[in-house]
């Protein structure tokens, strides 16, 4: 009997999107933990807030993630991103794509799955304003 290759790469199954939150309070240690555990293994999205940056505003990964940052991420550098998203380099790129979203504070991101599409919204929500929620109650109108 012949090998076959399987496909690496996985396309989301809507009853088992496995999504992970956390706020990282900006801490380098606990990021690396993060990223150094088996959680790559058992989650698909990890939406995180207040994430580690470096001088370059760019945060920690490994190979079993691609980062997705605000949008407006490079665009203003004066405004501190404070979401991030990681989703896991097994599922398929082709299965997900990030939204444009007016805001240093959400990462926006469509998922595709074989029974519809679905939108995932990582927020950071400061406490002294509401401009993340007027934000986004302005694009979903």
């Amino acid at each position: 009997m012949p090998n076959q290759v399987q496909n690496q790469h996985q396309t989301p199954d809507p009853a088992r999107l496995r999504i992970w939150q956390q706020n990282l309070n900006a801490s380098m240690a606990v990021q690396e933990a993060l990223l150094n555990s088996p959680i790559a293994n058992h989650w698909d999205i990890i939406v995180i807030q207040e994430p580690y940056l470096n001088f370059l505003c760019n945060t920690r990964a490994n190979h079993k993630w691609h980062v997705l940052y605000p949008t407006q991420h490079y665009t203003h550098p004066q405004k501190r991103s404070r979401a991030i998203t990681l989703i896991n380099a097994k599922l398929d790129t082709n299965s997900w794509s990030q939204i444009e979203f007016p805001s240093s504070d959400v990462v926006a991101l469509q998922v595709i799955s074989n029974i519809g599409k679905y939108v995932i919204f990582n927020i950071y929500n400061a406490c002294e304003n509401q401009d993340t929620i007027t934000a986004l109650n302005t694009f979903l109108e």
